[in-house]
């Protein structure tokens, strides 16, 4: 297998390679810039939603669903 390294490729590897290490270093600077002393990191987890299956009433009523979301 021979490999063929011209001024083309040479460039071209080059601008790529310099190209990344300046979009990681820019990712590095905005990341260490965002996060100040006075920031707050908190975590929600939305609680599961259940449907109401009993409520207390002096009425007599019966009532018929269908629970479609599982």
């Amino acid at each position: 297998m021979f490999f063929v390294i011209n001024k083309q490729k040479i460039y071209t590897y080059l601008v790529s390679i310099v190209t990344v290490v300046l979009l990681f270093c820019v990712a590095g600077s905005v990341n260490n810039t965002s996060t100040s002393r006075d920031a707050i990191q908190t975590v929600s987890e939305p609680q599961k939603r259940l449907p109401i299956y009993q409520v207390q009433t002096e009425d007599k009523k019966v009532s018929l669903t269908m629970n479609c979301a599982w």
